[in-house]
């Protein structure tokens, strides 16, 4: 259901005056920890290769730019990604909502470093309305092919609404693409930490092969 107008602002205004996703101390410690691993380069692309990725599309990563922007989801993951696309820039922390996007989106194109191939992993910590979504594809242009990652943060309110309009988007919109995160975690409790939201070892490889798999095998069609 769209969240649009009046109502959808008041709604998303409710939810930013709140710590929408509390991360405590040792799980923001965690997060970038693993951001900055000094990872295993052939572990992780096996890793890769046990869930799904040929030699082929291993190879084409090597070389695509690609700009990811997220939250503290895509933080934990980020030194995984990298090794599958080194070309990969990557704009995440922890808390950060949607409506940071345009921003982002901004420097990256008056620096000339928008990659044709985006990822957006944004979601998790606050609703977005109709027109948040809409302005952030509007503004990458229909020349770019986008994934966007659904959110999973199980007894958040605004966690199917994002997901619903994220679904919505992607049909009216050729170059969106789902990247279904939230379909994938459902009832694996054992992929989180304790708070239920943010990947752990177990849960890891699931997010940044998922991720990997429908960026590579939807460009190659």
């Amino acid at each position: 259901m769209a969240i649009a107008g009046v109502a959808g602002f008041f709604y998303v205004k409710h939810y930013q005056s709140e710590q929408a996703i509390a991360v405590n101390q040792s799980t923001r410690q965690r997060i970038q920890k693993d951001s900055k691993a000094k990872v295993k380069k052939e572990k992780v692309l096996n890793q890769y290769r046990l869930y799904g990725l040929t030699d082929s599309e291993i190879n084409a990563a090597k070389t695509l730019p690609v700009s990811a922007i997220g939250d503290s989801i895509m933080l934990g993951s980020s030194a995984y990604l990298k090794v599958l696309f080194p070309e990969m820039s990557i704009d995440a922390e922890v808390g950060r909502q949607v409506q940071a996007a345009p921003a982002i989106i901004s420097q990256l194109k008056a620096s000339g470093k928008l990659a044709n191939t985006v990822v957006i992993s944004l979601g998790t910590n606050g609703p977005m309305t109709e027109a948040d979504i809409n302005g952030i594809l509007d503004q990458l242009g229909s020349d770019r092919q986008v994934f966007w990652v659904t959110a999973y943060a199980p007894g958040k309110a605004w966690i199917d609404p994002v997901n619903k309009l994220i679904h919505a988007a992607a049909k009216t919109h050729a170059n969106l693409h789902v990247v279904d995160w939230y379909y994938l975690a459902g009832g694996n409790d054992d992929w989180f930490a304790d708070d239920g939201v943010h990947p752990n070892d177990a849960g890891r490889p699931h997010y940044y092969t998922l991720i990997a798999k429908d960026v590579m095998q939807t460009l190659k069609k």
